[in-house]
């Protein structure tokens, strides 16, 4: 059972990543370059499963044999700044270390975070808690992975079993991909509960009420005007006025196809407005956003 649950995992990622490519034309590009990726990273998910490397050997099994397949499908499929930069990176860097570095919380730049989370996640997903734990470094506690003490990529809601039951909320690793419970109205990032502090944004026509219709009708004489339809309903930005950071955070009752991972990376609009506002994504995802 646990192997058909990891093949469905990478299958439901390349669907949603097909999907979103169609529906949404601003996220075509990046969803084509992650879709060549996740090749590259189930290839590495399924290898660790067979080779179990010790933790202490992750950072090299990571240099060893993902790094260079990374940057084959970042040169074949990604921006071509990024494929020259990953090819300079690798013949200057040592890559075994930039890596051990990115384990351990160290200082990179973000070319070198892109190549060690690209090769190394999918490492890290493969092994179990206690590999990854050891693997890692970083605080341990209610807004860190309890893992691998990574930062939190997004937050989502769970589909409620019982429809008056309120869903729950999680936040997912941005380093290993392990999920956790979290408080719903307080800041992911510095644990700011005041809800005076605390704002959502999300997309015109995504509220509850526009959604099933509840909205406001028009004026007499106004004329009819067409009802604004979102594209992303079931994404909001989390935002935190004491740290001026945020989130995303995806609503699976909203969009039951939704794959969390996948949905974060394609909302660029999102992430471009809460920047307007003066936010700071709490850690940039995968494809630097």
């Amino acid at each position: 059972m646990p192997v058909m649950l990891e093949t469905v995992k990478w299958s439901e990622r390349r669907r949603r990543s097909a999907e979103l490519a169609e529906r949404w034309p601003f996220a075509a590009e990046v969803m084509a370059f992650y879709s060549s990726l996740l090749d590259v990273q189930e290839t590495v998910f399924n290898e660790t499963r067979e080779r179990r490397p010790e933790a202490r050997d992750v950072a090299g099994f990571a240099a060893e044999f993902a790094v260079p397949r990374v940057i084959e499908a970042s040169i074949d499929r990604g921006p071509e700044r990024l494929g020259a930069a990953l090819i300079e990176r690798f013949h200057e860097a040592d890559i075994e270390e930039v890596i051990a570095r990115w384990l351990g919380e160290g200082e990179i730049s973000s070319v070198e975070r892109y190549l060690a989370r690209a090769a190394a996640g999918p490492i890290l997903e493969a092994l179990d808690q206690a590999a990854v734990g050891a693997a890692t470094a970083g605080p341990r506690d209610e807004r860190r992975c309890p893992a691998c003490g990574g930062l939190p990529q997004f937050g989502y809601f769970a589909k409620s079993p019982e429809d008056l039951v309120t869903a729950h909320r999680y936040l997912e690793c941005s380093r290993c991909a392990a999920a956790w419970p979290y408080t719903r109205m307080t800041c992911a990032s510095c644990g700011e509960a005041e809800t005076k502090n605390l704002a959502v944004y999300s997309e015109l026509g995504s509220l509850e009420a526009e959604l099933s219709g509840g909205t406001v009708k028009h004026l007499p004489g106004a004329g009819e005007r067409p009802p604004v339809v979102a594209q992303l309903p079931q994404i909001r930005i989390d935002c935190c006025t004491t740290c001026r950071k945020y989130l995303l955070t995806i609503d699976l009752s909203r969009d039951g196809r939704a794959v969390p991972l996948v949905d974060e990376l394609a909302a660029l609009p999102l992430d471009l407005y809460a920047k307007d506002l003066g936010m700071t994504k709490i850690t940039p995802n995968l494809m630097g956003f």
